[in-house]
């Protein structure tokens, strides 16, 4: 990545107006949206056909757990953090060890965990 291309974050998230919060905030903070998904296959082609720095993840999409998508994202060395309504200690591996915001989310505590995924 060249020192002018802004970070591009992936946003997991099957909720619309939660996705367009992330959105918006990722872009508050300067980064660039590397594309939305709403279910694990969206996610699992934006990971293999993007070029994305980090990742917002929800860790359940319609329904279905979204481990594998931490699967692949930890196997490409890229920073995400779990996003879920469910308690962290709920979430089965590799969800559960992962960096963890509880929804509803606090707007201070969303900002520094987007920025931490440039670190």
């Amino acid at each position: 990545m060249s020192d002018n291309e802004p970070i591009r974050i992936l946003v997991v998230e099957d909720e619309p107006a939660i996705a367009a919060d992330l959105c918006f905030v990722v872009e508050e903070v300067g980064y660039a949206i590397g594309g939305t998904a709403s279910s694990v296959d969206e996610a699992l082609k934006l990971i293999e056909d993007e070029h994305i720095d980090g990742a917002i993840l929800d860790a359940n999409l319609h329904g279905v757990c979204s481990a594998s998508v931490a699967d692949a994202l930890r196997a490409r060395k890229l920073p995400f953090f779990v996003l879920s309504g469910y308690l962290q200690r709920q979430l089965p591996e590799p969800l559960s060890g992962a960096p963890f915001l509880a929804k509803p989310y606090d707007e201070e505590e969303l900002t520094s965990r987007i920025l931490a995924l440039a670190k």
